[in-house]
């Protein structure tokens, strides 16, 4: 049994303050579970998310013609100026987090493997309770 997407969104953001987006995509790139942190203004025009959605799971997508030669992909990370962008999967689905730029990449792999961990077994860590 698998831990419920929109609680495991929640919990997302009791990991740090600094995430700004926590969201579980379905493979046409449609928002499933979670959304922006109540309070923070998202950089994008509403009328960019879908574009933006689509865009992630298509490029997610295509880069999976690359598994037979280098392996599944465990992340994808992008750091921008103004925010960091955390893609990876759970289950059949796409978890985006997005985090404020001063979060470093280790407190991004900690994060991914909290959810990663969350997700599998249902059990939460001390830190994100």
């Amino acid at each position: 049994m698998t831990y419920p997407l929109d609680k495991l969104c929640l919990q997302v953001f009791k990991f740090d303050r600094r995430v700004r987006y926590a969201g579980v995509l379905d493979d046409t790139g449609r928002i499933i579970a979670g959304g922006m942190r109540k309070g923070i203004s998202s950089l994008e025009p509403a009328s960019e998310d879908l574009r933006l959605m689509a865009n992630l799971t298509i490029q997610i997508g295509t880069d999976k013609t690359w598994d037979q030669y280098f392996g599944r992909i465990q992340y994808t990370f992008v750091k921008r100026e103004k925010v960091n962008m955390l893609i990876f999967g759970v289950g059949n689905n796409l978890m985006l987090i997005t985090t404020q730029p001063d979060v470093d990449l280790e407190q991004i792999a900690q994060l991914r493997d909290t959810v990663i961990t969350i997700y599998s077994t249902g059990m939460i860590p001390e830190k994100v309770k």
